[in-house]
């Protein structure tokens, strides 16, 4: 199955991106799309969105710290464009690789539930070409 910006699968994250777009409003607030190329040899996954990175911006390790540790290893080995991610729409681009989340939509205290990360396998499985 593909990506589903309105997914509510899971109702403890829907409810709290609900709770986080009333106390953020300009954040993204819905399940974070994969970033980059399709048919990569590369495909990064990490855990889920964090609060005030990937649930802000849209893109997976955009705007926090592990974002930033990140984009710029990517760059160093010629697998992205620039060595740096703001923001959705800075002009970033990857190269043969791309950027996934197992789990689509920000976790309380980010822990998801084995039943949450078992419910977005169905979107990672969809990018993983063997």
């Amino acid at each position: 199955m593909n990506y589903d910006p309105n997914c509510i699968k899971c109702d403890r994250l829907s409810d709290y991106l609900s709770l986080s777009k009333k106390k953020y409003p300009d954040y993204f607030c819905k399940p974070v799309p994969a970033f980059g190329d399709k048919n990569v040899k590369l495909l990064i996954v990490g855990l889920a969105p964090g609060l005030h990175g990937a649930n802000k911006t849209g893109r997976p390790f955009t705007g926090d710290h592990a974002g930033i540790i990140l984009y710029e290893t990517l760059f160093k080995h010629g697998l992205s464009n620039k060595p740096y991610s703001k923001e959705n729409g800075d002009g970033l681009e990857l190269l043969n690789c791309r950027i996934t989340n197992a789990v689509k939509c920000l976790p309380p205290l980010n822990k998801p539930t084995p039943l949450e990360i078992k419910n977005c396998n169905q979107f990672l499985l969809s990018l993983i070409h063997i």
